[in-house]
């Protein structure tokens, strides 16, 4: 196996091969090198790395002295800001709420706690709105359908990030989503009232969302009707259900600002206007995200993305010591994912570089779930033109594909999509989304919660897609190889 690893990669070496014995004998030392990144990104000292803190101080310093020392210069383009892009964000911390519903102009009696609303805008309101359950539906919707309405969705699905923003784009009055119990409702909320962000400068919304516990909307129209509601909505013919009630509903929120960070560096590659490829992995996690009387009370993201992190940072060492390439590789470790991939869109709307000089952008998200040998996912095939040297190099590796369906669940969860909404060729290639399996033991067990610590995770696939990734930045960074197809990214699914 050590032999056909050997053989894979010096051919897409080009005409300089790899060295081969450090692939061939140091498997384990790049599982070693993994955890150590692992274990200083994700540990207590570094608080959950949330953007705006003491946490990004230290990850930022840790990541450039790397960065650094592998060889790299800053990729900033900007002397005012060397290796760190400023991000500017405007922040919403919730304050005051009231959500009161009526029939026939009685009020409903619900359960406390069963309902939490929150608006992005100073303050929000509705009076009397209707009520409509949407169910699943969003995307494609008729706006008269919506429209000045309280859209009433199911939370538990795939798409619902996407369903949620299509509602409101549709012009609901407010969105509502059920959710299982008043356990999820607490989670839920307690990470809604950390605050929601957004670009500085950009649309200061009123918009009102939140969630109902299902015992709540149980209470509001029956068990029984809930759950035709609830099954109906699955079906193919289903069609949104006006409800006999109406919602007053107000939110306020008191504005805040953080001042966070791209680090952006680059590899200087031996052909000036050949283009660039781009390698990106999202620094940022939630700091503290649970309270007493839990014991531990930080998220340290050590999967989520610590483990991208480090596979960013081997890159760096790797291919800086390697031949050199001829495209120039930027590195970008973005900051604010997890509140909308604020910093990915911040990168393209101020970028060191013109976008339609990136032939190929690779995201490094969540690597470290599956074992090694495990199937390859690629989270946003059919979208780019890269896809037939992303197979090429696939099949010189011997890696198998595994579960496309599953991997296009998270195409518009990750920082690559804000780089596809504007034309970048961008793609997850991962074992991590390969087959479901791992990805949900890794969802129950760490995803989002304290529970994500660097002991014990699983390192196997996240050298796989290291070596993986190696062999396909040398395949998009040689002209020879790929001429410069930039091409357009296809057109996104609308659903």
């Amino acid at each position: 196996m050590r032999l056909a690893w050997i053989a894979a990669l010096a051919m897409l070496g080009g005409c300089a091969t790899v060295p081969a014995a450090p692939v061939a004998r140091d498997r384990s030392a790049i599982e070693a090198a993994l955890a150590r990144h692992i274990g200083v990104l994700a540990s207590d000292d570094f608080g959950g790395r949330q953007p705006g803190t003491e946490g990004e101080t230290k990850t930022l310093r840790y990541l450039a002295r790397e960065w650094q020392a592998a060889g790299l210069e800053s990729g900033t383009n900007d002397p005012a800001n060397p290796w760190f892009a400023p991000v500017a964000l405007s922040q919403s911390l919730p304050d005051k709420s009231v959500a009161r519903f009526y029939r026939d102009g009685r009020s409903i009696a619900l359960p406390d706690p069963g309902v939490a609303v929150f608006t992005q805008g100073t303050r929000g309101l509705v009076q009397r709105a209707p009520m409509v359950f949407v169910g699943l539906a969003g995307q494609g919707l008729d706006r008269s359908e919506v429209a000045g309405r309280v859209a009433v969705m199911l939370w538990d699905h795939a798409g619902q990030t996407e369903q949620h923003d299509a509602l409101l784009q549709a012009g609901a009055s407010a969105v509502l989503a059920i959710v299982e119990d008043e356990s999820e409702l607490a989670h839920l909320t307690s990470t809604r009232r950390r605050g929601s962000y957004r670009i500085a400068g950009g649309e200061d919304g009123a918009a009102i969302d939140g969630f109902i516990s299902r015992p709540a909307m149980a209470a509001m129209i029956g068990e029984q009707k809930l759950a035709a509601l609830t099954a109906g909505a699955r079906e193919a013919e289903f069609k949104p259900v006006p409800l006999d009630i109406t919602a007053t509903i107000e939110a306020t929120s008191s504005p805040g600002s953080v001042r966070t960070f791209n680090l952006i560096a680059r590899l200087p590659g031996r052909r000036e206007g050949a283009g660039a490829v781009l390698l990106l992995a999202h620094w940022d996690h939630f700091g503290r995200c649970a309270e007493p009387p839990a014991t531990d009370l930080i998220c340290n993201g050590a999967v989520d993305n610590a483990s991208g992190l480090a596979v960013l940072t081997e890159l760096a060492k790797r291919l800086s010591a390697g031949p050199k390439l001829d495209r120039d590789v930027y590195f970008l470790a973005t900051t604010a994912e997890e509140w909308g991939l604020l910093g990915a869109q911040a990168f393209t709307e101020n970028p060191p570089i013109p976008l339609d000089s990136i032939v190929a952008a690779f995201n490094l998200d969540t690597v470290a779930v599956a074992p090694t040998g495990s199937p390859v996912a690629i989270v946003g095939k059919g979208l780019t033109p890269l896809d037939p040297g992303i197979q090429q190099v696939m099949s010189d590796l011997r890696r198998k594909e595994g579960d496309e369906h599953l991997a296009q669940d998270y195409v518009r969860r990750q920082d690559g999509w804000a780089l596809l909404q504007r034309d970048v060729p961008a793609v997850s290639v991962t074992s991590a989304f390969g087959q479901p399996g791992p990805l949900e033991r890794y969802t129950r067990e760490r995803y989002h919660q304290p529970s994500d610590e660097a002991a014990g995770i699983e390192l196997g696939g996240a050298a796989d897609d290291l070596l993986l990734t190696q062999a396909l930045v040398r395949y998009f960074a040689d002209v020879q190889r790929w001429p410069g197809a930039k091409g357009k990214s296809a057109a996104a699914p609308s659903g």
